[in-house]
């Protein structure tokens, strides 16, 4: 067994840039609705009421903050709630920063906000800086929401959204341009866009002709495809691309910007200071109102603390110096579960997703000549103690690409599940057929290729035996960050290394399913796992349409496919997770690490 040194772990944000979405409400939700008679669907978005699944008329005024759950009268108005986080901030630029992303959301607010219908368990998109939208094969158009401003005065309008749009689509370090390519970027002009790569500017100063100011209030998107993830890519579960005060990113320049904030969420920057702390204000002008007809928040300050370790971090919240963390260990749940002092809150829409991808390409694998022998892998895998045994109560089976939060989960579709027997008669079965394929234990030799994190290196060690125990011999192979990426990681137009089999995680979150999707197992991903394309057809035809019902089509055949070729298995869901002070009151399970303390409060 080949090994090497540790690596740091990457920080969840970076993997929800990576996912982006699951438009997951466009299902269940009324939000997204197909025009009658229109052989080409428009999808029309409207200011919401408290559940997204029943969201239909339009309004363009400020919504009010929820009544308390939970409590009689009036929220207590002040106080400061302390957070405390475990991936420090690199720069407080939304679209720039490759590292925490916490308070972000309430900083710079976001131009739509994803909410979870309670019946279902889906998320839907809801209005927040875009008060509606009218999503058209060829175009999307956006009405903003009115009497909203940044915390230097600059008024959110259509000027402001295009900027921000066009420094999303255009910008060479913007991260969501893979996921706007749908945009008809064809009379750009191409002199200006290439000035933009001169890592030495400031000031973001190229105006689009893709996106076009309507009126004061109003913008609109040519396209040339439907882009079905756009208010996925919009949404709050990733704190990427939150509108900014162009005003503020022109006067002070990209790196001043990045260290001094202004943004129009409920909350303005303070102070940070790096690899300790974030600090935030009430903003006095914010645009939702409460119920008692003042302007949210009700908190007077937010102070997110950095503290890395797991530990340290749960015995802060226990001590009283902070009210809030989130991904309490699994061997921690069932003590602050039962604690009077505290709100513990887990789900099971949301979280780690951790899987085994399959080179299909590889001539040298047993498992590409013999594609059963994939399904006889997946079979020995016992899900159950593979999750308890490393997620303790966190932990639990997976089965399919999307989880529940997702409108293209369905439960009724065919899945792998713990079958010792049916594993060993495979193995035999292609024993029997080709001899030559088995070594001198008479077991069929492979690897098992790993990044070098502590719970891969246990994860492998399990599965190593699972696999011995059906006739597979797994050699497990571990490898630093750089050279793990380098061989599973297929980017376009940059082929990966061999491998036989691997082990991945994956983000489950709110978004569109084609996000999480096309970034796994499209050949123009931007990892494919199994390095070939089985799946682009049907990746490509889920996302040509916003019609809900025909991608819930669509993705139910990809679920069968993927089920037949088995070039990826699901083996255990680490559940997202949240703890705070019973003293923080109307705190709802946010959409990822996207907090919302907007109309929280501290008795």
């Amino acid at each position: 067994m080949r090994q090497v040194y540790p690596v740091h772990h990457t920080t969840r944000r970076a993997f929800l840039r990576a996912a982006a979405g699951t438009v997951a409400a466009f299902a269940s939700a009324g939000i997204l609705q197909a025009c009658g008679g229109s052989t080409a669907p428009t999808a029309t978005g409207t200011a919401g009421t408290a559940n997204p699944a029943s969201a239909s008329s339009a309004s363009g005024a400020p919504t009010s903050g929820a009544a308390p759950a939970g409590t009689a009268g009036a929220q207590k108005r002040g106080g400061t709630l302390t957070t405390v986080v475990q991936n420090d901030w690199v720069r407080l630029d939304p679209m720039l920063d490759t590292g925490s992303g916490a308070g972000f959301s309430m900083l710079f607010d976001s131009w739509v906000r994803w909410v979870k219908d309670p019946k279902t368990g889906v998320w839907g998109p809801q209005p927040e800086l875009i008060a509606q939208w009218d999503l058209k094969p060829n175009e999307m158009v956006f009405k903003l929401q009115t009497g909203v401003k940044f915390h230097d005065g600059t008024p959110w309008d259509a000027k402001a959204a295009k900027w921000n749009l066009d420094r999303l689509l255009f910008y060479p370090q913007s991260r969501d341009r893979g996921t706007l390519t749908g945009v008809d970027v064809s009379m750009e002009n191409k002199d200006e866009l290439a000035k933009l790569a001169d890592p030495t500017i400031q000031t973001f100063d190229y105006s689009s002709k893709a996106i076009e100011v309507v009126d004061d209030m109003t913008v609109r998107i040519k396209l040339l495809r439907p882009i079905a993830s756009i208010l996925a890519t919009l949404g709050d579960s990733s704190n990427s691309n939150s509108p900014i005060s162009p005003t503020a990113f022109q006067k002070l320049g990209r790196d001043e910007f990045s260290r001094n904030p202004v943004g129009a969420g409920p909350f303005k920057f303070v102070e940070w200071v790096p690899n300790t702390r974030l600090v935030l204000e009430r903003n006095p002008n914010y645009w939702k109102m409460a119920p008692d007809g003042k302007p949210l928040p009700y908190l007077d300050k937010l102070i997110y603390r950095l503290v890395i370790d797991d530990s340290v971090r749960l015995l802060e919240v226990k001590s009283g110096n902070a009210q809030f963390t989130e991904s309490v260990q699994g061997k921690d749940i069932a003590g602050v579960k039962t604690d009077p002092n505290f709100v513990f809150i887990d789900t099971d829409g949301q979280g780690i997703s951790r899987r085994m991808p399959f080179d299909g390409k590889n001539p040298a694998s047993p498992f590409v000549k013999y594609p059963e022998l994939r399904k006889a892998m997946l079979y020995a895998l016992d899900r159950e103690t593979i999750a308890k045994t490393l997620g303790f109560e966190a932990g639990t089976p997976d089965r399919y690409m999307f989880g529940k939060s997702s409108f293209a989960y369905d439960d009724t579709m065919p899945y792998y599940a713990f079958d010792k027997a049916k594993a060993q008669q495979i193995v035999k079965d292609v024993i029997a057929k080709d001899p030559s394929v088995a070594g001198p234990n008479g077991k069929i030799p492979g690897s098992l290729t790993i990044i070098s994190r502590v719970v891969d290196r246990q994860q492998s060690e399990i599965i190593a035996k699972m696999a011995g125990d059906v006739g597979i011999d797994l050699q497990i192979e571990v490898l630093e960050r750089a050279a793990f990426v380098s061989k599973i990681v297929q980017l376009p137009g940059k082929p990966a290394s061999d491998y036989m089999i691997s082990t991945v995680q994956n983000p489950i979150l709110p978004g569109d399913p084609d996000a999480t999707l096309r970034q796994v197992l499209h050949s123009n991903g931007g990892q494919n796992y199994p390095h070939v394309g089985p799946f682009d057809e049907l990746i490509d035809k889920g996302a040509s349409t916003y019609d809900v019902a025909a991608r819930k089509a669509t993705y139910k055949e990809f679920m069968q496919k993927d089920y037949d070729l088995a070039l990826i298995g699901y083996i255990w869901f680490q559940k997202y997770n949240w703890l705070h002070s019973k003293k923080l009151k109307n705190f709802t399970e946010p959409p990822g690490s996207s907090w919302y303390f907007t109309d929280v409060s501290l008795e």
